[in-house]
């Protein structure tokens, strides 16, 4: 390829990736010419100048070669022009990774049809591999699938039959040959699972799973099973949570749980839309609380213990869009609806009416918190009751604290006094958040109390926050009922205004990045972890109101920091919430 095309703008360009990647290399560096020339054929393409083929993939090629990451996402969008040009990899090419950055979704010609289409990367089951499928050839190939078990089983749907009678059947009768398979070969197979051990594992399943349970996702306490006589027994699932999905599968001989992203391949769902983009696997032995803390900590990572932020995919149909934002008013007044057993469209038009209610629809729900998901998340219910009836709308801020330190300090006993009366099957306790947030005794861990922090603003700031608990308790019980209060508690304890707050799930992985990024800096760890170092940092970090001043002030505005950073708290990207794409396919198809 050489450096055809390639300018010293396109070189300064790259140049610049690489300093924002916080990587030292030269300009002749081969991984800056690559990432140049990657640089210049997106230049052109842009300004709509030809690029050949051989050059586009020679620039992906060479990308991948020299610099695979850190590469201002110049891999993905060449592999994105590629799709669009019918250029896709072979299942083992790029060490059969290549499916880490080509996109999940395109536009361009259909593998098996060639008809150019939207296109999703397609892994269906019978171990095939990665490939693009249109909707309509990917249907087709469910139904040759279909023919595939019918040869393979012996059972042929019957007319009329559910789909559930038919995957018992065919179970059934896969059961069958494994048995006459164990017993031809039973010094090969692992002995199947009794109804004990079955229960066994469903428990141990439930018990790993049960962060997600309490963020409000659907844990099921019955599992699809299988058995297989190398790998043993195996349970899966989709759980779900207000038109989210994600698929489960737990391997309890081989210590596996797998999160899959979640494919409505029939079109069952047409609302639905996958919280993971790729495979996530933990380890989880039978027995012992550290599987449970693993699991805990790598979904919350992974932003599934915080309501889902979801935006319906740039150039969508509107009117999928137009279903998409009714499905989620149906999530968030539906509930309230049955409370009252009245219309969904006489709750929505109380609500939009309500004196107390109509600003925060309009500012909380409508624009600070556009793209939350109305999802039941007791978590981050507790923040939005400590943003919105103790930060906002009360005395507080205009008896602000001295330091941010100590206004964090106080935010976090906020946090800490609401989560015990926040329950997804009980609702909101309003007295018993009362009593906790005005009592003149309440202390931080340090002893002082939280009335003397406002010494004579007290007053003021007990009886705002009092009123604006009693006004919720109102809503809660005449017009909204315990599920879409908690839902609209959600969304207000999952804006900006709450992105750094301590209490949401991904905590831990955010004071992760901050100190990961500070060491890589060579940034001086505040005090005892200089000698204590970054894990004990980021341990202790869980419970910040419990570290000294400097360990917190250096968490929220690291005093070394520079324009450029790496940031504090405040600033650091990590903060931002994760944002998923509802992207409906079966609509551009027109299925």
């Amino acid at each position: 390829m050489g450096s055809t095309g390639v300018t010293e703008g396109d070189v300064d360009k790259a140049m610049a990736i690489v300093e924002s990647g916080r990587q030292s290399l030269r300009r002749d560096d081969p991984a800056v010419k690559a990432l140049a020339a990657a640089v210049s054929v997106r230049r052109r393409l842009q300004g709509e100048e030809a690029v050949a083929d051989d050059e586009l993939l020679a620039a992906h090629d060479q990308l991948h070669a020299k610099m695979p990451h850190r590469n201002g996402g110049s891999l993905e969008a060449l592999a994105d022009v590629l799709l669009g040009r019918g250029i896709v990899p072979l299942p083992g090419d790029y060490d059969g990774d290549w499916w880490l950055w080509w996109p999940k979704k395109g536009y361009g010609p259909c593998r098996d049809c060639r008809q150019h289409r939207s296109l999703t990367r397609y892994s269906a089951k019978w171990g095939k591999p990665y490939r693009y499928l249109c909707a309509r050839c990917r249907k087709l190939e469910l139904a040759e699938d279909s023919a595939y078990l019918n040869s393979v089983t012996g059972v042929v749907p019957d007319e009329g039959e559910s789909a559930e009678s038919l995957f018992g059947r065919r179970m059934a009768a896969l059961v069958s040959q494994l048995d006459t398979q164990a017993a031809a070969a039973p010094e090969k197979q692992v002995a199947r699972p009794d109804a004990d051990q079955w229960g066994e594992y469903v428990d141990r399943l439930i018990e790993v799973l049960g962060s997600l349970d309490w963020a409000g996702w659907s844990v099921p306490d019955e599992y699809d099973s299988d058995w297989d006589a190398e790998t043993g027994p195996m349970l899966f699932a989709t759980l779900w949570r207000t038109g989210a999905a994600m698929e489960i599968e737990y391997y309890p001989r081989e210590s596996r749980l797998r999160f899959l992203p979640y494919d409505d391949v029939c079109g069952d769902f047409p609302e639905s839309f996958s919280v993971l983009d790729g495979e996530v696997e933990v380890t989880v032995t039978l027995r012992g609380d550290e599987a449970v803390t693993a699991v805990h900590r790598r979904v919350g990572a992974l932003g599934l213990l915080d309501a889902t932020r979801v935006r319906v995919v740039e150039g969508a149909d509107p009117e999928a869009a137009e279903a998409f934002e009714a499905e989620s008013l149906l999530s968030l007044f539906g509930p309230a609806a049955s409370y009252r057993e009245i219309p969904v469209a006489d709750i929505v038009k109380e609500a939009v009416q309500h004196p107390d209610l109509s600003t925060y629809l309009q500012w909380v729900v409508g624009r600070a918190g556009r793209n939350v998901h109305p999802d039941p998340v007791p978590d981050a219910a507790a923040l939005g009751i400590a943003a919105w009836c103790w930060r906002n709308e009360t005395a507080v801020e205009a008896h602000h604290l001295p330091s941010d330190v100590l206004m964090a300090r106080v935010n976090i006993a906020v946090t800490r006094a609401v989560l015990p009366h926040v329950c997804p099957y009980e609702g909101i306790d309003w007295d018993g958040i009362e009593r906790s947030l005005t009592d003149t005794s309440w202390k931080l861990p340090d002893g002082r109390t939280v009335s003397s922090l406002f010494g004579d603003g007290w007053p003021a700031v007990q009886s705002s926050v009092r009123e604006q608990i009693r006004k919720w308790q109102r809503l809660d019980s005449e017009l909204l009922g315990p599920d879409t209060t908690l839902r609209l508690m959600t969304i207000g304890g999952s804006t900006d205004h709450t992105c750094h707050w301590w209490g949401q799930g991904r905590w831990r992985a955010i004071c992760e990045e901050i100190v990961h990024d500070a060491v890589e800096a060579g940034f001086t760890l505040p005090q005892p972890y200089g000698c204590r170092g970054p894990a004990a940092l980021i341990d202790d970090l869980e419970n910040p109101d419990m570290q000294s001043d400097a360990v917190l002030a250096w968490l929220i505005d690291m005093p070394e920091a520079s324009v450029s950073g790496p940031h504090g708290l405040r600033h650091h990207p990590a903060t931002r919430p994760l944002v998923r794409e509802y992207d409906p396919w079966w609509a551009a198809e027109g299925t």
